[in-house]
């Protein structure tokens, strides 16, 4: 590699879909014509995007056609970019969780990296799902300008990843991603090919 290369990533969560109140997982949840709005709102004026990805649920598979639609863009739908899965908790309501399992959900909660009571997918194996997703992003779509749709415990964990915070579970309590938030992920792969990422947040508007 020549010289500098810089990538740039905007990472959008869904807007309010359907299911409030349920831990959604990879259980497919329709967006709302209110999460649609929002998503449109926090995206208003980034319209020099050259790739659009996407989770293929469709609370972000549904903005990100439109989106790609709107601009001419190729967009890819990706299983890598879904949710964590839940499991046998997937889809449920979180009133009925802690009436269930209350004790099982505190202790969980308290140190997700110890055990997967769920029957669904480790926090490990989650965590590099998503560090391989990252990689695949880079090496695929280097120097581009990105638009990633995707979910708020995937956020978290890639927040996780290129902050190289510890495995515990402060990051999940710490960090608040509303519906429709959107953070960017400017990186700089140098001459040897090593990245160095940096995470905007808020995102300073220079399109």
């Amino acid at each position: 590699m020549a010289q500098c290369v810089t990538t740039r990533v905007d990472i959008l969560r869904h807007g309010l879909p359907e299911g409030h109140g349920c831990l959604r997982g990879h259980t497919d949840f329709p967006i709302t014509h209110t999460g649609l709005a929002q998503m449109h709102s926090a995206v208003k004026g980034l319209n020099d995007v050259e790739q659009v990805i996407a989770s293929p649920l469709q609370r972000c598979s549904d903005f990100a056609d439109v989106f790609a639609q709107q601009f001419t863009l190729p967009c890819q739908h990706l299983n890598h970019w879904k949710e964590m899965d839940f499991g046998e908790w997937d889809g449920q309501s979180h009133d009925s969780l802690w009436q269930q399992h209350g004790a099982l959900l505190e202790q969980y909660w308290q140190n997700p990296w110890l055990s997967t009571p769920h029957g669904g997918e480790a926090l490990k194996h989650f965590d590099m799902r998503i560090q391989q997703a990252w990689g695949h992003l880079l090496e695929n779509y280097l120097g581009k300008k990105i638009l990633l749709v995707t979910h708020a415990g995937v956020m978290k964990q890639l927040m996780r990843i290129l902050l190289e915070m510890p495995e515990t579970t402060s990051y999940l309590h710490r960090v608040d991603l509303p519906y429709a938030a959107r953070y960017r992920v400017i990186v700089t792969t140098d001459k040897n090919g090593l990245h160095w990422p940096q995470i905007q947040w808020p995102i300073e508007q220079q399109y």
